[in-house]
């Protein structure tokens, strides 16, 4: 069966030259991420907050991005350890397509990179000092010891993106949706970022076709999906039952440009 495929805008090409070139090197390792959208209601409707990577960055340098990262060991451990409930995990699983183990892991490294990333920490229980985020960044401490057990009903899955083979630094991501916790709010003190803020959806893809902005295809995507929910209530409630399908972008050479394509459900599906 042959899947029809959405040419995303030209910007998001590259020169054929440059895509032979990848060609001449192995594929990147597939490494686990997660990527979670903080939203919020403001004037104008749903806002995101984003954060703009420094410009010294290995990976997605400058890029506005949400905050995320790579899974630890310690993630990979959450389900051993109890960070995260066997039940909540077994129903995650089913979510995500993948073992308990892994869907486990995927919940703690959500709320870990982004309290680490933005002071937010998704999890009904106090705030901790800032003493506290810094020794998690150092690891000094882990997560079982700032939340004792990961409130899953916080992270609502919204998307999962893989970075083709061709790509030296590949990713398989799981993207998150989550409101902010009362009396918290999101600061964006990390060394990967230069600069962090709300914003709605449409007025970031405003600001990357005029150039202001740099996105990369998944974030440009979600964006672009996020920026006709009506507000966050509705957006979480619809979040709950989603089943993110892979959506991995492919490359298609027309003459002295390639395009980037990507299956229709990267714009919304997942039930």
């Amino acid at each position: 069966m042959t899947t029809d495929l959405v040419d995303l805008p030209p910007r998001f090409g590259m020169d054929r030259p440059a895509f032979d070139r990848l060609g001449d090197r192995p594929p990147g390792d597939l490494r686990v991420a997660t990527s979670v959208i903080l939203v919020r209601d403001g004037a104008e409707g749903i806002e995101v907050f984003l954060l703009q990577r420094a410009a010294g960055m290995a990976f997605a340098a400058g890029m506005s991005v949400f905050p995320g990262g790579g899974l630890d060991d310690a993630d990979r451990a959450a389900l051993a350890e109890g960070l995260v409930d066997g039940g909540v995990a077994q129903a995650a699983a089913t979510t995500w397509g993948t073992s308990a183990e892994a869907a486990a892991a995927l919940l703690a490294c959500g709320v870990r990179e982004t309290y680490e990333e933005t002071g937010v920490l998704l999890a009904d229980v106090p705030r901790p000092p800032e003493r506290t985020r810094k020794r998690l960044v150092a690891r000094e401490v882990g997560l079982r010891d700032v939340v004792g057990r990961v409130d899953a009903e916080r992270l609502r899955p919204w998307a999962r993106w893989l970075t083709p083979e061709l790509m030296p630094r590949r990713y398989d991501t799981a993207f998150f949706v989550a409101a902010v916790p009362d009396g918290q709010e999101p600061d964006g003190a990390t060394s990967e970022a230069v600069g962090a803020g709300w914003c709605t959806p449409a007025r970031a893809l405003r600001e990357w076709e005029d150039g202001h902005r740099a996105l990369m295809p998944p974030t440009w995507a979600v964006l672009t999906e996020l920026s006709a929910a009506p507000d966050t209530a509705t957006l979480l409630a619809g979040a709950a039952d989603r089943r993110p399908q892979p959506v991995t972008p492919s490359f298609r050479p027309s003459g002295e440009r390639v395009a980037i394509a990507v299956p229709p459900h990267a714009f919304g599906s997942g039930r």
